[in-house]
């Protein structure tokens, strides 16, 4: 989802723990014991989304409105947890002492259905159809991706329309007039690059390996209606299917001969960063990233001119709303409330038009309007949604889909993968082991 960071953030192993540890009782310090003294109820808020990250000015302006609008009676304090991966490791670790914080942002990585499985998630399906307003907001998709057995159990603000962006000039002086159509001229025009001088492919392995795993899951959607079909499932226990096999030895020629050196072992900050210092010519990637075109701490001054978007060979895109936020079983009923209120605003119409407008994000809704200051805000954007409209061939993304214990799978098997040290076949393998471990 998901990845929105642009500048280095090393977090050690030792920080995750205390991260971890400094929210073991946030369940209980949430309450405030508020419950019928009349007290304003505060909301322990872990988040990501915070410092470098392009979705932390959201959630930020999201907290405000709120803490105003409920002034007295709630307050949502915003922790941060820098890096996707310590949020998960933190989640994960309160998922284990059963203090999780009274709202948990799921962000595409299925937080939901581990928090499902400890039965600690507040059935919201009661909430949403009392309120027109907020029901109207689901999508069939939307639905789809918040729900389980008929309930409701997590609401959307963003949308996941991902495609790639490509360096207009870079490509230029490859000879190159425009993205390719099919695979077979992608991976002419990967060599094209390379031939230039030009690294073809900013990649990741570590921390998800977010971009690097987008790739794959295009990959495998050209194989036709079951591969399609295959990345349509939700938490599947085995990938030694053909198209994932065929995938995951292209994924390794990438990271072999069309990817830059820190790649290995990078995390998406190194892959965003190549892209925005011109040192690769194509990343994968949803909207979000518009912002850091024209941030010049993190990309020289016209940067943004130089930059096209497209949608996959093959006429494919990522298409589906992100996982959204769901509210955990507190001691506190009145938390409970407060946090289905957060909920609710940091998913309604107003929030996603926030989101639309201060970072380019595709809303979750299709009620709320791209605007002509979002269009003059990220000019990417209106072209990027022209193109993804004409894609023939839609699913979620990989990551989305698997088990989240598969996230730490994949970044250590990757390495592995491009080394040579195990083929396609094995690494196949490895996730279905993995997978079937649930």
């Amino acid at each position: 989802m998901k990845k929105r960071i642009t500048a280095l953030c090393l977090v050690s192993a030792m920080a995750v723990t205390m991260l971890a540890g400094c929210g073991g009782d946030t369940a209980k310090q949430g309450s405030s014991e508020a419950e019928g003294t009349g007290e304003e109820i505060v909301i322990n808020y872990p988040t990501f989304q915070c410092g470098v990250n392009t979705a932390a000015p959201v959630v930020d302006q999201l907290i405000s409105e709120f803490n105003e609008q409920y002034a007295g009676k709630y307050r949502i304090e915003k922790e941060e947890v820098p890096g996707d991966q310590n949020y998960i490791d933190k989640i994960k670790v309160q998922l284990g002492t059963g203090d999780l914080p009274p709202v948990v942002y799921g962000g595409g990585y299925n937080l939901l259905d581990l928090a499902l499985a400890k039965d600690v998630v507040v059935d919201l399906t009661d909430a949403v159809n009392s309120d027109p307003e907020w029901k109207e907001l689901y999508t069939d998709a939307a639905m789809t991706t918040n729900s389980r057995d008929g309930k409701i159990y997590a609401s959307s603000s963003e949308g996941n329309l991902v495609g790639y962006f490509y360096n207009k000039e870079l490509f230029a002086k490859a000879g190159l007039s425009g993205p390719a159509t099919t695979w077979d001229e992608f991976w002419d025009q990967c060599d094209k690059l390379k031939a230039a001088g030009i690294t073809p492919l900013a990649l990741d392995t570590a921390d998800s390996a977010w971009v690097t795993s987008l790739w794959m899951g295009a990959l495998v959607a050209a194989e036709g209606d079951d591969a399609v079909a295959f990345l349509k499932q939700m938490t599947p226990d085995d990938y030694n299917n053909p198209a994932m096999i065929k995938a995951a030895g292209e994924v390794q020629k990438m990271l072999q001969e069309y990817t830059t050196k820190d790649a290995i072992g990078g995390k998406y900050e190194h892959a965003a960063n190549n892209f925005l210092s011109e040192q690769a010519a194509m990343i994968a990637n949803g909207p979000w990233m518009m912002s850091d075109f024209s941030d010049e701490t993190k990309a020289a001054p016209g940067f943004a001119d130089k930059v096209g978007v497209a949608i996959y060979p093959g006429s494919f895109v990522y298409d589906a709303p992100i996982q959204g936020y769901f509210v955990t079983k507190q001691d506190d009923p009145a938390l409970e409330e407060a946090a289905i209120e957060m909920v609710k605003f940091f998913t309604s119409e107003h929030a996603q038009q926030v989101a639309l407008e201060v970072q380019g994000m595709v809303p979750a809704s299709s009620k709320v309007e791209i605007t002509e200051k979002a269009k003059e805000a990220y000019p990417l954007l209106a072209e990027f949604l022209d193109l993804a409209a004409t894609a023939k061939v839609r699913t979620d993304n990989l990551q989305a889909t698997m088990y989240p214990n598969l996230l730490d799978v994949v970044s250590q098997e990757l390495p592995r993968l491009a080394s040579g040290e195990i083929t396609p076949e094995q690494y196949c393998q490895i996730l279905t082991e993995n997978a079937q471990k649930n």
